[in-house]
């Protein structure tokens, strides 16, 4: 009698378990696709984005988190603003809930969304209570008034100019929109789970060589969700190990160099890995020698291109990314390239160009030339 009155319960509770551990595998299921979201952000590929958060949005419409993501992604490709502006008030209504998102930032940047969606809706006066929310913000958080200062100049702009009727005042910058297809990137992975430390050297808009910094080495490159890319030295466990590094850094000349903490994943989310299929880090070193371009195509040749080879002689194909090029000359000196060059536009090549080569390497004119100033003078 007493295990007949049990088997219900065992069985009740064998089934609870099931259904427990089937709702753990949804919930599991659905931040997997919110994180390969937010990934598809932070490398520029916000249509993507929206396609996993529309998804999310229609099985959770009250997810704050799915909700202010899907209005960022909205606000990039500069799509539906209206219901941007919708998705970050629900948002904003939860702002507590809001999660730090890897190239968006924190949920203080909110405001700053909100900004932009309120300007491209003509809600101008909802856009000037969101940048003084913006700027409370940064008055009462020097960490974020000095690495974040972008958002801020950036918000205050765009309020600004809300009332001028054209909405080329209000164009997202393209590099938000569209990859850069020079550049490779990963996540950004950590070694340890505790904060580890750098030292920024710079932060620029167009990527460019580690080798740019003279006197610098062990440069890491790291690019965020608004295109901007810092450049930072060392991976320290200690603070004070940063703060040791940023004495010599500066005294290399770069006086302007700070200490980050490099796990933020705001602002250093993405390693860049490539730049023109080349390591950012990759140095010029031994023979650079200079040619002359006179084409590039893909498989097929153009007609006109084949027509160079009854032309000019000594041509030679390099295949360089996904191109071929067609080139004349190997010249040691620049002043030689020049010449060779003119000669050639006088035959009606107009658009022929001087390319330089390291170790069969194509590498950009100035990298070169201040390479050869350096070490062949």
């Amino acid at each position: 009698m007493r295990f007949a009155i049990l088997l219900p319960i065992l069985m009740f509770l064998a089934f609870d378990s099931s259904e427990v551990i089937a709702q753990e595998a949804r919930d599991q299921a659905f931040w997997d696709r919110y994180d390969q979201a937010r990934l598809y952000i932070a490398k520029h590929n916000a249509g993507r984005a929206i396609q996993v958060l529309e998804e999310l949005h229609a099985k959770d419409t009250a997810n704050a988190n799915v909700s202010y993501l899907l209005g960022v992604a909205l606000i990039i490709v500069g799509k539906e603003p209206q219901r941007a502006v919708t998705l970050f008030e629900r948002a904003d209504g939860h702002f507590a809930e809001l999660w730090d998102n890897p190239g968006v930032g924190p949920p203080e940047h909110l405001p700053y969304y909100l900004i932009l969606a309120y300007c491209r809706t003509g809600q101008c006066a909802k856009a000037t209570e969101s940048l003084k929310r913006l700027e409370d913000f940064f008055s009462s958080n020097e960490d974020f008034l000095k690495n974040d200062e972008y958002y801020l100049i950036d918000g205050r702009k765009w309020a600004s100019r809300c009332k001028e009727p054209s909405a080329k005042a209000l164009e997202i910058p393209e590099r938000l929109v569209k990859p850069d297809l020079r550049v490779k990137t990963q996540p950004h992975k950590y070694s340890t789970y505790s904060e580890l430390y750098g030292v920024q050297v710079a932060a620029l808009l167009e990527p460019q060589m580690t080798r740019k910094f003279e006197g610098l080495k062990n440069v890491e490159v790291y690019v965020d969700m608004q295109g901007v890319y810092r450049y930072v030295i060392g991976n320290f466990v200690f603070r004070s190990q940063a703060e040791k590094m940023l004495e010599v850094v500066k005294g290399v000349g770069y006086a302007d160099a700070f200490v980050v903490n490099i796990t933020d994943e705001d602002r250093y989310p993405m390693e860049v890995v490539a730049l023109d299929q080349t390591s950012p880090k990759a140095q010029i070193s031994g023979e650079v020698d200079y040619r002359i371009q006179l084409a590039a195509f893909k498989e097929s040749m153009p007609d006109e291109s084949a027509q160079y080879y009854l032309m000019v002689d000594s041509i030679v194909e390099i295949g360089f990314e996904d191109l071929t090029l067609l080139t004349v000359g190997e010249f040691k000196s620049y002043g030689d390239a020049i010449e060779r060059r003119d000669e050639i536009r006088r035959m009606g090549f107009r658009d022929a160009f001087i390319v330089a080569f390291n170790q069969g390497r194509k590498v950009p004119i100035e990298d070169a030339r201040q390479y050869l100033r350096k070490y062949h003078d």
